[in-house]
């Protein structure tokens, strides 16, 4: 009794803290409308069409995360996590990379790369959206193509867990001597190496060259961290019976590595030299001995 007691209320404390999540802060919505874009989104039966709003609390772009749930605050609290989103940890981490790849990566600040990550989020959630952006309400005006767009994030998303190709292996070669390792992945930039303690370590485009110690030191661990463009956590934007919505960042990169050692030269084992021309008198005397042999037991 006393350990089922003890278990219920482990349990007890487990689904408080995981459902009692303090939010960090609050923030308001603020809307700017992008000129000209409208969104036809039909979810099974129910079709809305409506003029797109870039949505910014405080400082931070966000997107919208529940396809087909209406915003109906105005206020929203934040989290630093998706403790409040009931999704899957591979929909999580994938939302979250075509969020980072959407309008705000480097070179993407467009209207075209913030819808066409909003529609890649929304048929994350729910496959079967469908939609369709044009220049006026209920189809009309001009189609506005993002195709583009979103081949150019998907192609960003599928190459981000890609690693250096040299990664998570060993090398050794002789002390002072170089090691030159080319990233065939051609992923090696978008990585930062950590700095060694005993080697001098330079990256270079695609290539690690490391001059190794002039003494034998020991085998060392050296850290290839995934670089990203700002600092900005995730946040997730949160209130009860409104529109979910967040400000999208990469919370599962992990660290790899390479692992290096040097050694002595190995001992040289040197060969008397002997030449051709004394092997062969050698041989020479002894066939003549031989003959002289043969001659006397004649």
């Amino acid at each position: 009794m006393k350990k089922l007691f003890t278990f219920l209320l482990f349990l007890s404390i487990c689904l408080t803290s995981h459902y009692n999540v303090q939010a960090l802060d609050s923030a308001k919505i603020t809307y700017h409308r992008l000129d000209n874009i409208v969104y036809n989104r039909k979810i099974g039966n129910n079709f809305k069409t409506n003029y797109v709003t870039m949505f910014k609390l405080n400082d931070r772009i966000a997107y919208c995360v529940e396809p087909g749930v209406e915003i109906t605050e105005s206020y929203y609290d934040i989290y630093t996590d998706w403790s409040k989103v009931n999704f899957s940890d591979e929909l999580k981490e994938y939302i979250e990379k075509l969020g980072y790849y959407g309008y705000e990566y480097p070179g993407h600040q467009t209207s075209r790369y913030y819808i066409a990550a909003q529609e890649l989020i929304w048929k994350a959630v729910k496959p079967e959206t469908e939609v369709v952006w044009t220049t006026g309400k209920n189809y009309t005006g001009e189609v506005i193509d993002v195709s583009k767009e979103k081949e150019e994030i998907l192609s960003l998303v599928q190459k981000h867990n890609l690693k250096p190709s040299f990664s998570e292996k060993s090398f050794k070669a002789v002390i002072g001597n170089k090691i030159v390792l080319e990233d065939e992945n051609n992923v090696l930039d978008d990585y930062e190496i950590s700095s060694s303690e005993y080697h001098d370590v330079v990256k270079e485009g695609n290539t690690i060259t490391i001059t190794l110690n002039s003494e034998v030191v020991p085998e060392e661990t050296l850290t290839l961290t995934r670089k990203h463009y700002d600092d900005a956590p995730l946040l997730v934007y949160s209130k009860a019976n409104s529109q979910t919505l967040s400000a999208l960042r990469i919370t599962t990169d992990k660290e790899t590595y390479i692992k290096i050692s040097n050694e002595e030269a190995p001992e040289v084992v040197e060969v008397p030299n002997t030449s051709y021309n004394s092997l062969s008198g050698v041989f020479g005397t002894l066939l003549v001995g031989v003959g002289i042999i043969i001659a006397k037991i004649r």
